[in-house]
């Protein structure tokens, strides 16, 4: 090796010392050669002496800069490993799974990962992101794997339902880069498994969904609607009972409201709907509760109020609807409604108890002959117009039952 060259960079350890031995040799060598030179020659003991130190300065330049190369390799082995041990640090960590997919198949995947999805690692070598996506999901991730794919998107992070080797799925949350090694290109994804919290937000949604729906009023007569009806009726029938209250419960139904609608049309039988309404708003105190509990049946619970006094309330409402013409168009329609009284204590200490025995009250209303008030405390008379039926029972609850 000549003087201009430089020392090899990076060459491994065995190699410099080699090296370094090689060029002993050929320094012992140029000495014997010139050795060999002074005796042929005749050259003097100063010639040869002068050689031998300018070989010996070679000598102990070129070993310096081979010590410094070794030294440099040694900083470099050790910078190396210390950052081989950092790398394993972090992908070895248990909090998160990482994982490098190439090719569309896992070429790594830390110990996090394989939990997650429940494979050894062996295993996963063979799969991709694709296998392990659930199958509604599947659209999902092979979307975002082209994207990275084709450098529309050099990053990218999702959340998709996954399926575990035992069959369970669980909801994880991906961060994924897009990197280039030479011409090929690789993802490196940060993969946690977020089935907890997607549970969390899935049971707070439904819960949100259910308040609003409760809330919500029934759109066309403005009343709450049967599912606020079955959380509040809960409530103050168990305040209630602890405080030692009653609670009074009227169920109204409009009377032929069939035949509403086939004689004059839908519209016409939502302007009764709505008028109905109205009149059962006017006749609420604060702490009443208005709802309408499907078609044309309506509720109105009275907390604090017995019986008795749930069955007037329930007449004045009657009375009023009587006198309540409906106009749509150049019609006038004539409206009655049958009602059912109950309460609790007396009937019941539960919604189902309560709800029941006034649509058994409301049931009689409507067999007696309709547009009158029955139930518990109710003593008022009958106001039904319908002639009296003097035919056999069977035959009466016959035509009653094919009239409602």
């Amino acid at each position: 090796m000549s003087e201009r060259e430089e020392p090899p960079h990076g060459a491994d350890v065995a190699s410099l010392l080699a090296e370094i031995a090689r060029q002993n040799k050929v320094i012992q060598a140029l000495m014997n050669r010139v050795e060999r030179s002074g005796i042929a020659t005749g050259g003097s003991d100063y010639d040869a002496f002068q050689a031998a130190v300018t070989l010996e300065r070679q000598v102990r330049r070129r070993t310096a800069e081979l010590e410094h190369a070794l030294r440099e390799n040694e900083r470099m082995t050790r910078a190396l490993r210390e950052s081989e041990a950092r790398f394993r640090s972090v992908v070895n960590q248990p909090l998160v799974g990482i994982s490098i997919v190439d090719n569309g198949r896992f070429a790594f995947t830390n110990a996090k990962h394989d939990e997650i999805f429940g494979y050894s690692a062996e295993e996963l070598a063979g799969l991709g992101p694709l296998d392990l996506a659930a199958e509604e999901d599947k659209p999902k991730v092979a979307e975002q794997l082209s994207r990275r794919l084709s450098g529309n998107a050099k990053t990218v992070d999702y959340t998709f339902r996954a399926r575990r080797k035992d069959g369970a799925e669980v909801d994880v949350e991906i961060h994924s880069s897009a990197m280039d090694l030479g011409e090929k290109r690789v993802f490196v994804s940060v993969v946690l498994d977020v089935s907890d919290r997607m549970r969390a937000e899935r049971e707070t949604q439904a819960l949100y969904d259910l308040l609003r729906e409760q809330s919500n009023p029934d759109p066309l007569t403005r009343l709450f609607n049967r599912r606020y009806l079955d959380a509040s009726l809960e409530r103050e029938l168990i305040v209630a009972i602890r405080c030692g209250h009653s609670v009074g419960l009227v169920m109204g139904d409009i009377d032929h409201f069939k035949s509403v609608n086939d004689r004059f049309g839908h519209l016409a039988g939502d302007e009764v709907l709505s008028a109905f309404a109205a009149q059962m708003t006017k006749f609420c105190r604060a702490s009443d509760l208005a709802c309408r509990y499907g078609g044309e049946e309506f509720v109105l619970v009275m907390p604090g109020m017995t019986a008795a006094k749930a069955g007037e309330r329930a007449e004045e409402l009657r009375a009023a609807i009587e006198t309540m013409p409906v106009r749509h168009g150049d019609a006038v329609i004539a409206v009655t409604a049958s009602f059912g009284v109950a309460s609790c204590p007396e009937c019941g200490k539960t919604k189902g108890d309560l709800i029941a025995a006034a649509d058994k009250a409301l049931y009689a209303a409507k067999r007696g002959g309709r547009n009158q008030v029955r139930g518990a405390g109710v003593t008022t008379p009958n106001h039904s117009t319908a002639p009296q039926d003097d035919r056999a029972p069977i035959q009466r609850a016959f035509v009653n039952l094919t009239a409602a």
